[in-house]
């Protein structure tokens, strides 16, 4: 499903590629749609997972952990999810080496593939009534390993398909994984939804929760086989076939690890300013305006829907224009836009009235656009060709864990504990702070080959 919706627009656009002399590691036109393709679909499953996972959260719970509470249930099946969001950096460290010592394509064939059983085996795994204590424990041991590929899957892919892209282009064919994240999450919901409603409560919890792993389980499989139909990158060939191999496979390797801890901070800073917008936005907002601000559920599920649906439209395009205008004039203009905007949108979120929300998420979503758009590209092109896997995984994985993924829990939690209800525009502004302080001094290589 995702193949048919993603390929026939990159077809396009890889015919209008043109191969220029200047750029050494141009990959031929069906190489790079498969490059693309196969890496976006990977990602996406990454996300029709968490969607499906969430989604299902109530029914999971009564079949894993069933007790007579059912708050108890839905804070064991949440800790079960967050199992697998701690162990991500574990997972970084782990594809990192293995994609700068053996191939960005050997990591992602790799990630992809735990990944995938691990999904399949979710969906095997019997009910607590079934094997007792065992069952929640599997789901554990199996999340994990989800967790564990994830942590490789996101920096390899843009890394593979940067190190594939033509210099021009690089920053268009990179935001695809954008577009695939943001399409898994709604399309696995949509799914769960649509079998929801076909089989009722009942059978959803007798056997209905596993088809929608089944599904993404089979999804991650014909990434799998996409992946193992394209080439390694020419940048990595070339680094094999040149001085760098010997330095790559040599204990020297780390030492240019530790040179790079500039560039490790200033990932790390931009990866926070990146996911903290999208997991306020995308995340909290929702059931921000319904737990203070007192609108229905269903009003705030319209409005997360729309927005996602703009993400979806509009993530190529500011693509293109990243790779018109400049990278770093994008992610400066993004973060400007939110320290500019933040009190006034929650302003207008607090005034209640519809045309004001609206208006108010449509500025944080066009907010969001310069980074989706550009983030792939800038993060890749930070670090050298022998330590770009293991020093973009590393640092993703830790900055996602320790700001970006905590981010709707803190807020709530401020929020809280003193009453003031802008608290989330003040964290979007603390973020943007972050990204402005990541981009001071940073060498913009937008059109320009990849560091070596």
């Amino acid at each position: 499903m995702k193949q048919q919706t993603i390929n026939p627009a990159l077809q396009g656009a890889v015919r209008y590629v043109k191969e220029r002399p200047t750029s050494r590691h141009m990959a031929r036109d069906g190489n790079l749609t498969r490059a693309v393709t196969g890496v976006t679909l990977g990602n996406m499953v990454e996300w029709f997972d968490f969607a499906i996972y969430s989604s299902m959260a109530m029914t999971m719970a009564k079949v894993f952990f069933p007790t007579s509470n059912s708050y108890n249930e839905l804070i064991a099946i949440y800790a079960a999810f967050a199992a697998g969001f701690v162990i991500r950096p574990l997972g970084g460290f782990l594809f990192g080496p293995i994609g700068d010592k053996y191939g960005r394509r050997t990591a992602l064939v790799a990630s992809i593939s735990l990944m995938s059983i691990a999904t399949l085996c979710i969906a095997l795994i019997p009910g607590y009534h079934s094997i007792g204590i065992a069952a929640p424990i599997l789901l554990v041991l199996m999340r994990m390993l989800q967790g564990l590929s994830t942590g490789g899957e996101y920096g390899g892919s843009c890394i593979f398909i940067a190190e594939h892209s033509p210099d021009k282009r690089r920053t268009f064919f990179t935001s695809w994984l954008e577009f695939g994240n943001i399409s898994g999450f709604l399309v696995g919901g949509v799914i769960v939804n649509v079998i929801s409603n076909t089989l009722g409560d009942d059978t959803m919890i007798a056997w209905g929760w596993r088809v929608p792993f089944v599904i993404a389980g089979l999804l991650g499989i014909v990434a799998l086989f996409i992946r193992l139909r394209v080439d390694e990158t020419p940048v990595f060939r070339e680094m094999q076939a040149g001085k760098a191999r010997a330095e790559a496979q040599s204990p020297a390797r780390w030492t240019l690890f530790l040179k790079e801890w500039p560039q490790l901070l200033r990932c790390a800073g931009l990866v926070a300013t990146f996911n903290i917008n999208y997991y306020i936005v995308l995340g909290y907002i929702p059931s921000y305006l319904v737990s203070f601000m007192g609108k229905s559920a269903e009003f705030s599920a319209r409005l997360s829907l729309i927005a996602t649906l703009a993400l979806l439209l509009f993530i190529p395009l500011f693509g293109m224009l990243g790779d018109r205008v400049g990278r770093k004039r994008m992610l400066l203009t993004g973060c400007v836009l939110i320290i500019l905007s933040a009190i006034p949108v929650f302003w207008a979120i607090q005034s209640h009235g519809l045309a004001a929300i609206v208006i108010g998420m449509a500025v944080l979503i066009l907010g969001m656009l310069f980074f989706e758009g550009t983030i792939p590209a800038t993060l890749t092109s930070l670090f050298g060709t022998t330590v770009r896997y293991s020093c973009f995984a590393i640092s993703y994985n830790l900055s996602v864990s320790l700001l970006g993924g905590t981010a709707p829990l803190v807020n709530t939690w401020l929020i809280e504990k003193t009453g003031i209800t802008l608290i989330p525009a003040f964290y979007l502004m603390g973020g943007a702070v972050l990204g402005l302080l990541a981009l001071w001094k940073m060498q913009d290589r937008t059109g320009k080959p990849l560091p070596s």
